[in-house]
């Protein structure tokens, strides 16, 4: 109650303010705003209002709301007398905008009622299989992992073994990585996702200048020093640029893409439907713009005109 006293305290200055030609006093109590003879309620304001405001925030929402509301109502007034010759396009393309927001809310309506979410991994595969060649890589990417110790490290032969483990076998990471805690080891490890080859390169002492596309052929450990630091590295896998692109690596763009499809198709299918019923029962009529004769549509040629 307190809050709503303090509204109608600032909403009915804001009115007065800003419409000072208003003077009937015979209105309606709930109305705390107007506009020439439009009228702003006290209750259409509160449905308007987020839930859980503070006195305070609900006082900021009154006083931007109808200052808001007496904006619209003053553009919109000297809309109509300055644009008068638009009103006509304004029209056409509020209608527009109207039928195709009802048609979209429509195809919504069959889509919610009839899609299948699930995207199965073997309905990823088949159709990366199917279209592989869409998915072509503008980069390299590698998968692999790389470990730092101090260049004096005194099991750098059982490290290099054990990064030769890794390869291909995520059980000999998970020991490598042990290996790497107890010994106060660095390791970045990039097996379980492909990573762009520049990203691969930004953990070891590389050139910027230099070409290291020489390494993405070799799968055995290879090793950098720099700043008293050994780089002991392995790269498991490599997909060249140009290549098509692992499926992993697109999985889920192709779920995104078959989910699309299964919209367009539900849509499209209704449409159809829509179309051969309207047809059957001579509610679509095609006039011929030479004689002005009509004739009913035909399902047949509605078809034919979709494809």
């Amino acid at each position: 109650m307190r809050k709503t006293t303090a509204i109608l305290c600032l909403v009915g200055i804001v009115a007065l303010s800003a419409c000072r030609r208003e003077t009937n006093v015979d209105r309606p109590s709930d109305v705390i705003a107007s506009v020439d003879s439009e009228q702003l309620t006290l209750s259409r304001m509160l449905a308007d209002m987020p839930s859980g405001f503070s006195s305070g925030d609900s006082l900021t929402f009154a006083r931007l709301y109808v200052d808001n509301w007496i904006m619209r109502r003053l553009k919109m007034r000297e809309a109509s007398e300055l644009l008068c010759s638009s009103q006509e396009d304004i029209d056409r393309l509020v209608e527009g905008y109207r039928q195709s927001l009802i048609m979209r809310k429509l195809d919504q309506y069959y889509i919610d009622n009839e899609i299948d979410p699930d995207v199965t991994a073997e309905q990823i595969a088949a159709y990366y299989r199917s279209h592989g060649d869409t998915f072509k890589l503008d980069q390299h990417l590698v998968r692999g992992l790389v470990v730092k110790a101090p260049a004096g490290y005194r099991n750098m032969s059982r490290l290099v073994e054990a990064v030769r483990a890794t390869r291909g076998n995520p059980d000999r990471v998970a020991e490598l990585a042990a290996l790497c805690e107890k010994n106060s080891l660095q390791l970045t490890d990039m097996t379980r996702e492909w990573v762009g080859f520049s990203d691969f390169l930004s953990n070891l002492p590389t050139d910027r200048s230099r070409s290291y596309d020489a390494l993405l052929s070799k799968r055995e450990p290879q090793q950098m020093t720099a700043s008293g630091q050994v780089f002991c590295f392995i790269i498991e896998d490599a997909a060249l640029a140009g290549s098509t692109a692992p499926l992993q690596r697109v999985e889920s763009d192709i779920r995104r893409i078959l989910y699309a499809q299964r919209r367009s198709e539900i849509v499209s299918r209704h449409e159809h439907e829509l179309r051969e019923r309207a047809a059957r029962e001579g509610r679509v009529m095609i006039y011929d713009p030479t004689t002005g004769e009509a004739q009913p549509s035909q399902a047949a040629s509605v078809e034919n005109e979709e494809n």
